[in-house]
């Protein structure tokens, strides 16, 4: 009988353990905007142009298969990212030490700057994660129909949708 408090104890120590250690970090944004929407987004505005007639027209008879598979998988991860980011109740604006892009340039706040800025305005954040979401919804949609001139009208305002969340929590002293 003496025994079980002991058990009891150990087993509450192992499980606040594991649950200390086997919870998910939370999402780190900078990395997140960097390997995925950066990269994403360049690709989607890439096939976009590459639609574009030599007049500045949107020609669906210059993108083949492949082109469009692109745009739609180029969305649906930069749609990820958006929805991971809207809905996490925490995230990193970058690792401790990471210098984000810009940081040191007049203008540009530090990762600690931003990370307080959107700490102080989490629901603007997510609204403008919901923002982009919506964007992707637009980008994924011309694709999967290859309507260029849909393509070219989202894809356009995907610039938009990108610096009204950057003026807001990345350079606003610009």
């Amino acid at each position: 009988m003496k025994l079980l408090p002991y058990v009891l104890g150990a087993s509450l120590v192992l499980v606040a353990w594991y649950e200390a250690h086997s919870a998910a970090p939370p999402p780190n944004l900078h990395e997140l905007m960097k390997n995925v929407v950066a990269v994403q987004t360049q690709a989607i505005w890439d096939v976009g142009n590459k639609a574009q007639d030599d007049q500045g027209n949107p020609d669906a008879a210059r993108l083949a298969a492949g082109d469009w598979s692109k745009v739609v998988d180029a969305g649906g991860k930069v749609r990820e990212v958006a929805q991971t980011l809207a809905h996490s109740d925490h995230f990193v604006v970058a690792a401790p030490g990471a210098k984000i892009e810009g940081e040191g340039n007049p203008g540009s706040l530090s990762a600690k700057q931003v990370q307080a800025a959107i700490d102080a305005k989490p629901a603007d954040f997510r609204a403008l994660s919901q923002a982009l979401a919506a964007s992707m919804d637009g980008i994924v949609a011309a694709a999967k129909t290859r309507n260029a001139a849909k393509l070219f009208d989202v894809s356009g305002a995907l610039d938009q949708v990108c610096e009204n969340c950057h003026v807001k929590f990345w350079y606003p002293e610009r």
